[in-house]
């Protein structure tokens, strides 16, 4: 009597896992790439900056993690290791659990995530002109949502190179991105900002020539206004991660099946060939 052999469904079941770690560990490989490219172009700058809120660095950080974590996925799969698959799949399970946890105590705790939101924003303001990342990552972020600063555009007083207790030509200025004429001019003006908070200007004062409106208020009236939107896009990122914990899980309850049946096949040949003896 012969071994048994894997079913079809099995092989089949191996091979779909193996093409989802694959194509996880693409992505990984790619973000990572990336990442250390836009970190490398970064330094050139000699810049220093906060690794925790450089877009680069995180690139790196989930990049590692995806790379690492889909190769052992791969390797697990094509050689059928229970623990490598444990691994994968648990640890899948464990940051879809983190991901949802966050996404509801965000949504529950929405007023103190704006506070977050405004704070992270202050702080990339302090770093402006110390990380070419964040300087893109601002000036974009205030022409689209057309808003200025955290809470308002006196946040960027935090700045040493904007605030008004400095001399310079950006003293009590803001950036570029804040005025209003860069949404309609071809070639924005870069000193448009200039000296626009001095003398303590209230919000009327201004808001013919930058945008008052703070970005908090802006993302959080977009967030609002595309709630739907967010949800469809959560459950994009979300259903591929679920769909490939129960795959992983479901190979290992087959290759536990596999084994189980391989066993018993070697021990019935193997009291065969006792009894012939």
């Amino acid at each position: 009597m012969g071994l048994p052999r894997p079913s079809c469904g099995h092989r089949c079941l191996r091979f779909l896992l193996f093409f989802y770690m694959f194509v996880f560990w693409a992505i990984g490989s790619t973000l990572l790439g990336l990442g250390i490219y836009a970190e490398i172009e970064k330094r050139s700058y000699e810049a220093v900056t906060d690794v925790f809120v450089s877009p680069s660095s995180l690139m790196i950080a989930v990049g590692a993690f995806m790379f690492i974590l889909g190769f052992i996925g791969c390797i697990g799969t094509l050689r059928e290791n229970i623990i490598l698959l444990q691994i994968f799949a648990w640890t899948l399970a464990v940051v879809f659990a983190l991901q949802l946890i966050t996404a509801i105590v965000a949504f529950v705790f929405r007023n103190k995530a704006s506070a977050l939101v405004s704070d992270g924003i202050r702080g990339a303001i302090e770093d402006y002109y110390n990380d070419p990342d964040i300087h893109f990552a601002i000036d974009t972020l205030q022409q689209e949502f057309e808003c200025c600063g955290g809470y308002d555009f006196n946040d960027w007083d935090n700045n040493i190179y904007f605030t008004c207790g400095q001399r310079g030509p950006t003293a009590c200025a803001v950036p570029y991105s804040c005025c209003i004429s860069t949404k309609v001019d071809m070639v924005p003006n870069t000193q448009c900002g200039y000296k626009v908070r001095e003398n303590s200007p209230t919000r009327f004062d201004v808001d013919n020539m930058i945008f008052v409106r703070g970005c908090t208020d802006a993302m959080k009236l977009w967030a609002e206004d595309n709630l739907k939107t967010m949800a469809v896009v959560v459950l994009v990122l979300a259903i591929p991660q679920l769909f490939g914990c129960c795959l992983a899980f479901y190979f290992i309850l087959q290759v536990r099946e596999e084994q189980n049946q391989f066993d018993y096949g070697k021990a019935k040949n193997e009291d065969e060939g006792a009894r012939m003896k």
